[in-house]
């Protein structure tokens, strides 16, 4: 029976390196999908054992493409990001109004952890040392696009400065950190409210609350939260909860 690759043989005869790289390319994207199929269905906290159990193939293969868990954590961590990115991308280029493109990343970010709570915990875990360079170098890449969201507001219709671009870079840092933290907070309260509850424990009262939550709803209070921040948020409020005339004459 003729060798295959997966057997181990290093393929270096009548030049076929080329068709080597491209079956190593192609198996490797394929455990890839396989790996992030099943983490959405079972779980983020499988074992190397249960993986290769529900891929159909042995740990040793994956050790093969991958090295270790981190490695193939960084794999799944690559696709995820492939995905985000280009929707971001897209994203800027079809909605040009400053806060609009703001609501849209951020609708983005939620689809993208919603979709699949468990790949996101797999891939942005802790011990997920793989993952970190890759997962730096995105943030990197969204805090820009969303500093150049920023900067026709920050520059008032006249030329960029310097000062324009570091209040842009420093906010939109603050902006992907703030929607990191509320998304990854949102998908451990709706685990949590998934979880069966332990008998005479309290009510979980402020998590169901967050679980209850749907994107389109978490996504428009986020948004509100960036761009008009907390003066603006407790001003709206105000102005829902008091009489028509308390309203028009506040000010503040």
């Amino acid at each position: 029976m003729p060798s295959t690759p997966d057997d181990g043989e290093d393929v270096r005869v009548d030049g076929r390196d080329a068709r080597w790289a491209a079956h190593r390319s192609s198996r490797r994207a394929e455990l890839v999908r396989a790996a992030r199929r099943a983490v959405h269905h079972r779980g983020p906290d499988l074992s190397m054992d249960d993986l290769a159990a529900e891929i159909g193939t042995s740990k040793s293969i994956i050790y093969r493409y991958f090295t270790d868990k981190s490695g193939l954590q960084g794999a799944v961590g690559d696709a995820v990001i492939d995905e985000l990115r280009a929707a971001l991308g897209e994203v800027s280029e079809r909605v040009t109004r400053p806060r609009d493109r703001i609501a849209a990343m951020v609708d983005v970010y939620l689809g993208i952890v919603e979709s699949s709570a468990s790949v996101y915990a797999f891939v942005t875990q802790p011990g997920a040392a793989a993952t970190a360079g890759a997962l730096r170098g995105f943030v990197a890449e969204i805090e820009d696009i969303v500093a150049e969201a920023l900067l026709p507001v920050l520059r008032h219709g006249g030329a960029r400065s310097a000062t324009d671009q570091a209040l842009a870079a420093l906010w939109a840092a603050g902006v992907v950190g703030h929607v990191r933290s509320v998304a990854e907070r949102w998908i451990a309260a709706r685990a949590g409210a998934a979880a069966p509850e332990p008998q005479g424990a309290a009510d979980r009262g402020t998590e169901d609350e967050i679980a209850a939550m749907d994107r389109a709803a978490l996504g428009a209070r986020i948004t509100d939260w960036l761009w008009t921040g907390a003066a603006g948020v407790a001003r709206r409020a105000r102005t829902t909860t008091t009489r028509p005339d308390d309203a028009i004459g506040d000010h503040t």
